[in-house]
């Protein structure tokens, strides 16, 4: 059975009517919060999202116990990921109650005044600071965030985690289904590994900036889309160089990508080759049979497109991927010329 706190947040999720402040609750109500921030924020991201078991919490005798809250905060500004009661005493194997998902953003600089001097820090927080954390979760489920944050310039470097985080948090809300740990890429709706999938702000493009730009952290969540690497990397600024490799098969071999160079044969030199195309292989003189078409750098595998369409229709065909059939065990230098 609940007790009056949890009762007390639970009510908080449900309803949006006015509820009494934890200030005016006698101390003995009113439960230990230990601050959890992570420093891996993808991992964490996908495991509370996906409600995997690889969502860590703090464990043993000097951590968290029955009745205690963890809040879970993600990122460099700080994402509430997430708000449990301890639910069992046994050090690392221990349960909660979620009295608090990730369905709304909150951040944690929002809380209450003061709350910087935690950030990036794990610990107990003091009584009154729990006090006003509990008091500033309720206020912002109620009412929503107050502030907003820099999605980062993803074309230039990387999407700030804060908004990656938010985006793989709220998964649910904006797409309607709970998050898997494969999900369809945006562009080229290909399943994707979450933890190697890009945060791609097409807010951004939409208003010529690479900050908020006035948008609130709703707006900016929904504006940010999960893409896979090739798919992102063709929404910014690149070469044409750079573009055709990643549009160049994925090994069979190795599951490369942007690592395979066309291959070159017959009646000509493979100084000439390299020369005229710095990303091709010369083969040699004598064609063989079949004719490999692609040489894996990464892995030094040489395969043709039919090895790739018949590993894309026996995939499909029984939900296994076989191994690769290599066509030729070796071709004239080993180490090509990058």
């Amino acid at each position: 059975m609940l007790g009056p706190f949890a009762r007390y947040l639970l009510v908080v999720t449900r309803a949006s009517e006015t509820l009494p402040s934890l200030s005016a609750l006698p101390a003995w109500l009113v439960p230990s919060v230990y601050l959890h921030w992570s420093g891996d924020w993808l991992r964490e991201s996908v495991a509370i999202a996906t409600r995997s078991r690889e969502h860590s919490l703090p464990g043993g005798p000097d951590g968290p116990q029955r009745g205690d809250v963890v809040v879970t905060v993600l990122g460099e500004a700080g994402v509430v990921a997430a708000v449990e009661l301890m639910g069992a005493t046994d050090g690392e194997s221990w349960v909660s109650d979620d009295l608090f998902g990730p369905d709304r953003p909150i951040v944690w600089a929002d809380l209450f005044e003061g709350a910087d001097t935690y950030t990036g820090s794990s610990g107990w927080l003091p009584a009154e600071h729990a006090r006003l954390v509990l008091d500033g979760v309720a206020e912002q489920f109620r009412g929503g965030p107050v502030h907003t944050l820099d999605p980062g310039d993803c074309g230039t470097g990387v999407t700030a985690p804060d908004v990656h985080a938010l985006r793989i948090l709220g998964h649910r809300a904006v797409t309607g289904w709970a998050m898997r740990r494969e999900e369809r890429c945006a562009s080229c709706e290909r399943f994707v590994d979450v933890h190697q999938m890009r945060a791609h702000d097409d807010g951004a493009v939409r208003l010529g900036t690479t900050t908020a730009g006035g948008r609130t952290l709703e707006q900016v969540v929904r504006d940010v889309h999960l893409l896979c690497e090739p798919c992102h990397d063709l929404m910014h600024a690149h070469s044409v160089a750079a573009q055709r490799a990643r549009m160049r098969p994925q090994c069979p071999g190795c599951g490369a990508r942007g690592r395979t160079k066309r291959v070159v044969w017959g009646m000509t030199f493979q100084d000439d080759v390299m020369n005229a195309e710095p990303d091709v292989v010369y083969g040699g003189f004598e064609v063989p049979v079949p004719t490999p078409e692609w040489y894996c750098t990464a892995c030094h595998a040489n395969f043709g497109s039919s090895v790739i369409a018949s590993r894309a229709l026996t995939s499909a065909g029984t939900g296994e991927v076989p191994g690769p059939t290599p066509l030729v065990t070796d071709l004239p230098g080993d180490e090509p010329a990058a």
